[in-house]
């Protein structure tokens, strides 16, 4: 297996399970600061080490006080304080390298490696990231009609106009779509064989919480596989944690039909699709770098 990733400049991070797999795998985490041994020559002298165990994110914090019986014949003294500090990047790293050492993250470049996949497999792979499509549709024409309605007369007796109206609901169906600042990227893995991954994905990980940087890209992804899309009668569902997911599939089909048939020749609206199919993988992103 490659050693790609060892230096890794992270665009989305979840903190929190690089930190409780770090914690698992070192069985905690611990932090010795203070150590000061002072001997004299030809006397005995009991030296104190006091430190902390735990990490500070999840407030737990252990004390550690241990006795060293030290003789000497010499004068020595010694006198270190020390702290060294981890940034998340740099734990994921070490997190990474542990994982790939023990052979445990799985390449996944064909549609032949889904053969070797589970449920829980540890994958990374390279892929062009994009948004889901009705949410990038809908974002561009509220930017457009925020645009035209600032060019526009004020109404008398303050009604609101038609344009207003649309631009509220088309707020209130893109808000439907991101619940909890949760949205889904679709990823390509491998165009020729239309092979495809879903990462679930929260705004909060994002650094600065711009996501606008990664699309049109091609990243790394590392992640927790949670469902595999081998069979045609499957699929992953777009909208499974939104209002939509209420919809027949007919019905939802017919309407993200009419928006990509009903709007104007001059704009380059993208194909929305409600389900990927097969062949295709549903992850967790643990971190998407470069």
């Amino acid at each position: 297996m490659s050693k790609k990733g060892v230096f890794p400049v992270t665009t989305y991070l979840n903190q929190n399970v690089v930190f409780d797999l770090l914690a698992v795998i070192e069985d905690g985490f611990s932090q010795v600061t203070n150590l000061n041994i002072s001997n004299t020559e030809g006397k005995n002298t009991n030296s104190n080490v006091d430190g902390e165990a735990g990490f500070g994110m999840y407030g737990i914090k252990t004390k550690i006080k241990a006795a060293m019986g030290i003789e000497k014949s010499m004068t020595e003294e010694k006198s270190s304080n020390e702290e060294r500090v981890h940034t998340p990047t740099s734990l994921f790293a070490k997190l990474f390298s542990y994982l790939d050492e023990k052979e445990l993250i799985t390449e996944v470049n064909n549609t032949s490696d889904l053969d070797i996949l589970s449920h829980g497999s540890f994958v990374r792979f390279e892929s062009k990231l994009e948004r889901n499509p009705l949410i990038s549709l809908l974002e561009s024409f509220e930017q457009m009609m925020v645009v035209a309605m600032t060019f526009q007369s004020p109404q008398k007796g303050g009604k609101k106009s038609n344009e207003q109206e649309i631009l509220k609901q088309i707020k209130s169906m893109k808000n439907s779509l991101i619940e909890n600042d949760n949205f889904d990227l679709i990823c390509t893995i491998n165009e020729n064989e239309s092979l495809k991954a879903v990462l679930p994905v929260y705004l909060n990980y994002f650094i600065h919480k711009n996501t606008n940087e990664i699309i049109d890209g091609n990243y790394t992804v590392f992640g927790k596989v949670v469902k595999i899309v081998s069979d045609d009668a499957d699929n992953i569902n777009l909208f499974r944690n939104t209002g939509f997911k209420l919809f027949q599939q007919e019905a939802l089909d017919t309407m993200l039909g009419s928006m990509n048939n009903g709007t104007d020749e001059q704009l380059e609206i993208p194909n929305i699709n409600s389900r990927i199919s097969s062949p295709a993988i549903l992850v967790i992103p643990i971190a998407i770098y470069s």
